[in-house]
């Protein structure tokens, strides 16, 4: 259920991530006014453990208390989650899965996230911001659905390292694409100074821009990845870091996170039946639907080598967020924009 409110709750900057529940609950959608009428969207917490985007708010929030240099409408996603420091609460959907898209999903919590998406269409946004953080190792960057030239510069607001990307479906920033310019940023590892000054500093120069087609200081050295496929590891099987898996990643895979990956690097170990059948535990599903994992792995001496170089992102050490989402994504740059 949505609450809708036109002011912070009294003490509500006084508190972390952890601590937002004693005040607010799940999708509260809060309205402040600023100079400018109309307001740029924030998306924060849709998974709980992904907490930089309230810490660099409230900074922002407490720069500004007097006057907001433009409007603001501020969705505070999984409160609940946010309250034990996890993704999400076990069994539950994850929220940034169930915005409006082609799957027309049904169900609470995507009826909910139809029902905000209707507000903001009404209160026309200048931008939409949808604010995450990584389980693994990555440089600070941001994700577009649109290569427009407005989303593309408010992409550069916040970094020169870009991903374009266009599934997977029901995510936020791509609900939102639709009718106005929209990203998700990815601030690294929640916790991390860097990431909360990064994004606190994105903050404070998209709500003084007056525009998004014509951006001073723009960076012209733009990095921009697309991402073509998901790694995911096939069900059923048992994987992990130690030697008692049917599947042993290796450590440290996240060090590779947006750099090219040489033909020969090796993703980790088969073990058990695996070894034994030689069964490679890597699914990549291309757009026809066809398995291509083979194209991009090969075992050899029982290790799942690199046979194609490409550009991963988002590769994770985190077991639970393998499980809930996938390894790594496969990118390749893009040259021209």
């Amino acid at each position: 259920m949505i609450t809708q409110l036109n002011k912070l709750p009294e003490g509500i900057l006084d508190l972390s991530a952890d601590q937002l529940y004693t005040k607010i609950d799940n999708h509260t959608l809060i309205h402040l006014t600023g100079k400018i009428q109309r307001p740029v969207f924030i998306s924060i917490l849709q998974h709980g453990n992904e907490y930089t985007g309230w810490d660099a708010l409230k900074d922002y929030l407490n720069n500004h208390q007097h006057v907001l240099p433009r409007s603001l409408s501020i969705l505070f996603g999984n409160i609940q989650a946010a309250k034990y420091n996890i993704r999400q609460i076990e069994g539950e959907a994850d929220f940034n899965r169930r915005w409006p898209s082609h799957l027309n999903l049904d169900g609470p919590i995507a009826r909910t996230m139809r029902e905000i998406t209707d507000i903001m269409i009404q209160r026309k946004p200048f931008a939409s911001v949808d604010i995450h953080n990584n389980s693994g190792r990555n440089p600070h960057y941001s994700g577009i659905n649109s290569l427009e030239p407005e989303f593309i510069n408010l992409a550069s607001l916040f970094s020169d390292t870009m991903i374009y990307f266009t599934s997977p479906a029901g995510i936020q920033s791509g609900a939102f694409a639709k009718f106005c310019p929209s990203v998700t940023v990815e601030c690294g590892l929640s916790g991390a100074a860097d990431g909360k000054e990064q994004t606190h500093t994105f903050l404070e120069l998209l709500l003084s821009q007056s525009n998004l087609l014509n951006v001073p200081g723009i960076l012209e050295h733009q990095k921009v990845y697309e991402i073509q496929y998901s790694i995911r590891i096939k069900e059923g099987i048992e994987f992990g870091f130690d030697q008692d898996n049917d599947l042993i990643l290796a450590k440290d895979l996240d060090y590779l996170n947006f750099h090219q990956v040489a033909v020969g690097e090796d993703f980790g170990k088969i073990n058990g039946k695996l070894a034994e059948k030689q069964i490679m535990p890597f699914a990549i599903i291309d757009e026809n639907n066809c398995e291509v994992a083979n194209d991009y792995f090969t075992i050899k001496n029982n290790h799942i080598i690199c046979s194609k170089s490409f550009v991963p992102a988002m590769i994770t050490q985190n077991i639970k967020a393998i499980k809930n989402d996938c390894l790594c994504y496969i990118m390749q740059p893009i040259n021209k924009i």
